[in-house]
């Protein structure tokens, strides 16, 4: 079965790409936080931090359709979240529906470009490093065992429940060619429960075999992580032109 991998377009060789996952997931971090901080309300910072971010996703050359198709999935949260501020103004204030201009479409279009630039530098985390690496180098960043080990148990099995469920659905739509006309509850709910016991069942043998030649909990990486000074040079520029953005918009605004 082919699966889409969430890191897909890891191997392309960009200066994105070449960087320290540990760097780059500070980075990430870092300018997340630096961007959502900024004051609801002030717009034009915006504009900057998205030509930042933009760079950073022309420098790795990931498909622009793929950035695209991955935000699909949490753009309906952001928009729900920036439009159902002015409707709570709306209904709490018992006054009018504000308008355009109105202070609370302004906060409204912060949380939509907030939520948006966060969620660009994550794909763009996720995706210009093999998810192990990521996983390894949050680990070096002393992040709790437990986490790590989850992350990529969680990562490795769910491709075992989307295989089952790739499966599944060519044995049905070979016994019922077309689409469902009658019990279609009843069919669906049988097929969601063989998907679950059927990926369970791998799941456990899987783990078995891992136990059975050592696996204790840790998994080892073959890529050794060194950080260059080059990267330190441009991830601390990086970082502060992120900054100068935050301040500068703080005094000129």
């Amino acid at each position: 079965m082919n699966h889409s991998f969430i890191d897909k377009y890891s191997d392309i060789n960009s200066p994105i790409h070449r960087f320290d996952p540990r760097l780059k997931f500070i980075f990430v971090i870092l300018c997340v936080a630096i961007i959502v901080s900024q004051p609801r309300g002030q717009l034009l910072p915006y504009a900057f931090y998205g030509m930042m971010v933009i760079s950073i996703m022309l420098l790795s050359r990931i498909p622009i359709t793929f950035m695209l198709r991955r935000m699909l999935f949490v753009l309906p949260f952001i928009l729900m979240a920036s439009l159902f501020y002015p409707i709570s103004i709306y209904i709490y204030d018992s006054a009018s529906f504000p308008s355009i201009q109105n202070e609370a479409f302004s906060v409204a279009f912060s949380i939509f470009f907030k939520g948006s630039l966060s969620v660009i530098l994550l794909i763009l985390l996720i995706s210009t490093e093999k998810f192990h690496n990521i996983i390894s180098g949050m680990r070096m960043l002393k992040m709790p065992k437990i986490i790590g080990v989850i992350s990529a148990l969680m990562y490795r099995y769910i491709f075992i429940f989307s295989d089952e469920a790739m499966k599944t659905s060519m044995a049905r739509n070979s016994r019922t060619p077309g689409r469902l006309k009658v019990n279609k509850i009843k069919v669906y709910g049988n097929q969601m429960a063989m998907i679950f016991i059927r990926s369970w069942d791998r799941s456990q043998n899987i783990y078995n075999a891992m136990v059975s030649r050592g696996f204790n909990g840790e998994f080892a990486t073959m890529k050794e992580f060194k950080i260059k000074k080059s990267e330190i040079a441009l991830f601390t520029l990086a970082i502060i032109m992120f900054l100068v953005i935050r301040v500068g918009s703080e005094i000129i605004l």
